[in-house]
């Protein structure tokens, strides 16, 4: 398990350091940057600037302080790398003549290597001028030499396996003052990984939840990152997953409390910092939460204490303009809506299937975009987000909706509880149009082409509800839909000269014609003509509508 774990780690340090390497390599910083590198001694040629001019600019942009901090960070990788393939060639050397040195050697050798190490890597960095980046790889390597010890230490006096965590926890608690005093990046990732792996071993281990790692994460691991200006996400990354890890364990409320405990830890940090990061961590975790509860007892229930949470969530959303956060959280919410109905279905003895969920999402998407339309002046900075979110629930759901095989296996709607959900969704989405339309009458052509969208997904979704049977027609519905969908944003993204909203509808229109083609076609006995035809229309069509398309944005931006 520990060997597995080393070579884990090895084989992601080295191959995070070739491949940045490379990318330094190929593209050498800032794209920019680059190009006016290169147009710069063409403008010399050229006399379109002088000698003073091009130093000038190239002081301006800091082009030489850029190729030299390539430079740098290229040795410095190397340097790493190195420090990587030594350390791991220590370890398989004494590994590989382990039982021939008496264990009292091995322990003070193992010592004195790693006390040695740590003393070169302080001597390059400190009292050695000029030698910075060795220091910080020798510093690394000493880290590594600290945690091969602990293991072959636990070892030769036959710790058994059931504490890994702790051999890990060994590892990481001593370099994480190595990486606080000489301020070294490297290590305090490595003690970051270590802790993540630690985790986990000990959950698993102690078939408990583990308290510890979010206390030790948000009282020392943040606030270190914070003073060595180190990459704070891949904690942030850490703690979500011992979130979500909680999802996966049923019958036990101490991890429910570990769960609000992680995302209420998460929301103060962001308080604190002010940074989107830490409030959509602390969005996706209130997600982990509420499953977690749905999970915890063996009557499924729907957390109703997750609506105090969510209702601070949006808040914060509205007040802060994050509109990443936002995202999540009308996931948050809509999830939340699917746990509070599924138990029902097993109150009234109703089936929760395919059919029922996606109908039941089709309106929720309707009633996102009407709430997108209605926002008001103050907060118009949120309504296209919610516009596209609606859009692209509507269009995948019709898309799911238009197999006519889907709809014959699971026709639905037969029982009375998910009917009357559904048909309090449209209700709701009947009521959320005409209050709009009694605030903003439509008065421009666009407004009225979003009505016509809105009023066939309407018209659809009453046809499924009252004649659920009737998949034939149902089918050609949801073709017809889907096609209008297309239509429609092409000449509303073509209006208003938005290239998202004409190239989705390019999108939705191809994906509909290779899809019936496919549904239409597959049957043919002999294949290579279906793959003949298909190739030939996908070739000569998609030059066609690329031509159509760069047409058109050429043409607004001429305008």
């Amino acid at each position: 398990m520990i060997v597995s774990i080393i070579a884990a780690l090895l084989v992601i340090a080295i191959s995070y350091a070739v491949l940045r390497t490379i990318v330094i390599s190929i593209f050498g910083g800032n794209k920019h940057s680059s190009w006016l590198r290169k147009q710069l001694p063409l403008w010399e040629t050229k006399e379109i600037i002088n000698a003073e001019q091009s130093g000038a600019i190239r002081q301006l942009y800091r082009m030489d302080d850029e190729r030299q901090k390539s430079k740098t960070d290229a040795v410095k990788i190397i340097l790493i790398i190195g420090a990587i393939f030594l350390g791991a060639g220590v370890i398989f050397l004494v590994a590989a003549n382990w039982r021939k040195i008496p264990a009292h050697i091995r322990t003070i050798n193992l010592l004195l290597m790693t006390i040695a190490t740590l003393f070169a890597g302080y001597y390059f960095s400190y009292e050695k001028q000029g030698h910075p980046l060795l220091g910080k790889s020798l510093l690394f390597l000493a880290s590594v030499f600290w945690g091969s010890s602990v293991i072959l230490i636990c070892q030769i006096y036959n710790i058994p396996s059931s504490d890994n965590w702790l051999i890990v926890l060994l590892w990481a608690l001593p370099v994480l003052p190595v990486a606080y005093f000489f301020n070294n990046r490297y290590v305090f990732l490595l003690a970051s990984v270590l802790l993540i792996i630690w985790n986990f071993l000990y959950s698993h281990s102690a078939n408990a939840a583990n308290y510890y790692y979010p206390v030790l994460v948000f009282c020392l691991i943040l606030p270190m990152a914070f003073k060595l200006g180190a990459w704070a996400n891949i904690n942030i990354l850490g703690l979500l997953a011992a979130s979500f890890s909680c999802c996966f364990v049923e019958y036990h409320w101490q991890y429910s409390w570990l769960a609000i405990f992680i995302s209420s830890g998460l929301l103060g940090y962001y308080l604190i910092k002010k940074e989107e990061k830490y409030f959509s961590a602390a969005s996706l975790s209130f997600i982990a939460w509420q499953i977690v509860c749905f999970n915890a007892t063996a009557v499924k229930r729907a957390n109703f204490y997750f609506l105090i949470p969510l209702a601070a969530l949006f808040f914060f959303t509205y007040r802060d303009k994050l509109k990443k956060s936002l995202c999540i959280n009308i996931f948050s919410a809509i999830l939340w809506f699917h746990l509070v109905v599924y138990p029902y279905s097993k109150v009234f003895n109703d089936k929760y299937n395919g059919i029922t969920a996606l109908v039941i999402q089709l309106s929720i998407g309707v009633i996102l975009y009407l709430i997108g339309m209605s926002h008001s002046e103050s907060k118009k900075y949120f309504a296209p987000l919610y516009k596209s979110i609606g859009f692209a629930t509507v269009a995948g759901c019709a898309y799911l909706l238009s197999f006519k095989k889907m709809l014959i296996g699971n026709a639905g709607f037969e029982h009375k509880f998910f009917f009357i959900i559904c048909l309090a969704l449209i209700a709701a989405a009947v009521l959320l149009l005409i209050l709009l339309l009694c605030t903003k009458p439509p008065q421009t052509k666009f407004f009225k082409m979003e009505l016509i969208c809105l009023s066939a997904v309407f018209s659809g979704s009453l046809f499924i509800l009252f004649f659920p049977l009737l998949a034939s027609i149902n089918t050609v519905i949801m073709n017809t839909i889907i096609f209008l969908l297309a239509v429609i944003s092409i000449f509303y993204g073509m209006g208003i000269r938005s290239a998202e909203v004409f190239n989705s509808g390019i999108v939705i229109f191809v994906l509909l014609v290779i899809t019936r083609y496919v549904d239409i076609f597959w049957e043919l006995t002999e294949k290579s003509w279906f793959f003949i035809a298909a190739g030939l229309f996908m070739l000569i069509g998609g030059a066609y509508l690329e031509k159509q398309r760069k047409k058109v944005i050429e043409k607004w931006s001429a305008e």
